[in-house]
């Protein structure tokens, strides 16, 4: 007895040691700072349910009417599952990539748009922490990625497992790397600043999965006791956004989300509305992933950066490359595939120049994603509107 109290005493007080770290934050003062907007990414690591439950058992527990958790539910699916080999590689070869673009660029931070730990996320456990080890902190760990803040979004898998699983992305993983970082208050929806020399970018974090009516249906394996009771209380979340735009005089002033207000694939239009109304009163800029591809869009005069490619990526998600309407500027896809990839951000006080950077998918057989010269953006376009 004695040495299991001695043994949480030197815990506790390792604990103390390590909740008293403080997060990475951006460096200040530069004349151009540049940064990276990563989304869709964490599947290394995750191992699926095995066949013969997900076949034979689930279906005669379901049945039963035994009730069966939303993450084994999640995975099981027969599409991720049937996925992870290609998303395990396509994750791996893309944070190589990335890293090799950003140590090229001199990236000084990280800009995630959800969907950081497939495919049910990870809560306080030993399995969790193991995820997040494998999956994040040892897979963007080396040259450019060791010292460089993540300043981090919740998407959909990132919240399968409820309260816990947010409570770990947003008040335990920052204690365990100091590169995570998720605020000041633990809380899902936050604001932070990057300053260079003569300008300030205002970024305003919001949890969308709180605002998708169709994860309120008891059928989705998103309907937990987080997400049904974040979504009657959005308005929190829409009165910090317009606060932290107001209070701002920021040359630039960006929504940093998980689903897309503006897509190929599926619209959150009318969920979303309420906070991109507020963006546009603003003249501001949207940063989102979800859908598994890269691509840029212009509606309203508001810019919608699409960066869901570091993962798996699917054609279908940028319609297979084929522009839908006047809106869609760039999709990075072909009739096969979509590209990984990442976003870069050149930020200074005059523009914000914004530049696509895909990989060359190359494998033994053929290339899923031919790109001449990767190491050059394949699309680039330059904002000059200042935010109000």
């Amino acid at each position: 007895m004695i040495g299991s109290v001695r043994y949480i005493l030197t815990i506790g007080a390792l604990l103390g040691v390590v909740f008293a770290k403080k997060s990475l934050v951006a460096p200040e003062g530069a004349e151009v700072l540049t940064v990276g907007v990563i989304g869709d990414y964490g599947w290394v690591g995750w191992t699926p349910v095995p066949d013969h439950f997900c076949l034979e058992v689930l279906p005669e527990l379901i049945a039963d009417g035994i009730t069966i958790p939303n993450e084994v539910l999640n995975d099981c699916d027969p599409g991720d599952k049937a996925s992870l080999a290609n998303a395990t590689a396509f994750q791996t070869e893309t944070a190589a990539y990335i890293g090799q673009v950003c140590s090229m660029k001199n990236c000084s931070a990280f800009i995630s748009v959800g969907d950081n730990i497939y495919d049910s996320g990870a809560d306080f456990s030993t399995g969790g922490i193991l995820r997040f080890q494998e999956s994040w902190v040892d897979m963007y760990s080396q040259g450019v990625f060791e010292h460089a803040p993540w300043y981090q979004c919740l998407g959909n898998h990132d919240i399968i497992k409820g309260q816990s699983a947010v409570d770990f992305q947003t008040k335990i993983a920052p204690k365990y790397d100091n590169r995570w970082y998720f605020g000041t208050k633990g809380l899902p929806y936050y604001t932070y600043d990057l300053v260079g020399k003569d300008w300030t970018a205002t970024f305003v974090v919001v949890d969308s999965d709180c605002f998708l009516s169709k994860y309120q249906k008891n059928t989705s394996v998103y309907h937990n006791g987080y997400t049904i009771e974040c979504h009657k209380h959005t308005k929190v979340q829409v009165d910090f956004l317009a606060e932290a735009f107001k209070k701002s005089k920021a040359e630039w002033k960006f929504l940093q989300v998980h689903h897309p207000y503006m897509s190929s694939s599926t619209n959150y239009t009318t969920d979303l509305m309420p906070l991109i109304k507020i963006v546009e009163e603003h003249n501001g800029i949207v940063l989102n992933g979800h859908d598994h591809c890269l691509a840029h869009y212009v509606f309203n005069s508001t810019n919608h950066i699409l960066s869901g490619g570091a993962g798996y990526t699917q054609a279908g998600d940028c319609n297979s490359g084929i522009k839908l309407g006047p809106y869609a500027k760039f999709l990075a896809a072909n009739a096969e595939a979509a590209a990984n990839g990442f976003v870069t951000m050149d930020i200074s006080k005059h523009s914000v120049n914004v530049e696509y950077y895909t990989r060359d998918m190359q494998f033994e057989d053929g290339d899923l994603y031919p790109v001449k010269q990767d190491l050059k953006p394949s699309y680039s376009f330059e904002i000059t509107r200042h935010s109000k």
